[in-house]
């Protein structure tokens, strides 16, 4: 399975309603992000301990949580 999103403002990764659900990423869920050496794509799974704090999720450095937002109409 391979798809495509933009970076946006301030690293924001806009994931659509439907890739979500394709996925399995619901919000709050914490999110491993893993970028390959020499390729511009980018691996995001769903990380084992979903019990982590926004500090420790801070402090892992590749680590995210889903929230959600609103993009300009």
């Amino acid at each position: 399975m391979s798809y495509s999103v933009e970076i946006i403002n301030n690293n924001l990764l806009p994931l659509p309603d439907a890739l979500c659900a394709e996925l399995g990423f619901s919000i709050g869920d914490i999110l491993v992000c893993e970028m390959d050496k020499g390729r511009p794509e980018m691996r995001i799974v769903k990380h084992t301990d979903q019990t982590l704090t926004d500090a420790q999720i801070l402090a892992a450095g590749n680590l995210t949580r889903v929230i959600n937002i609103t993009l300009g109409e």
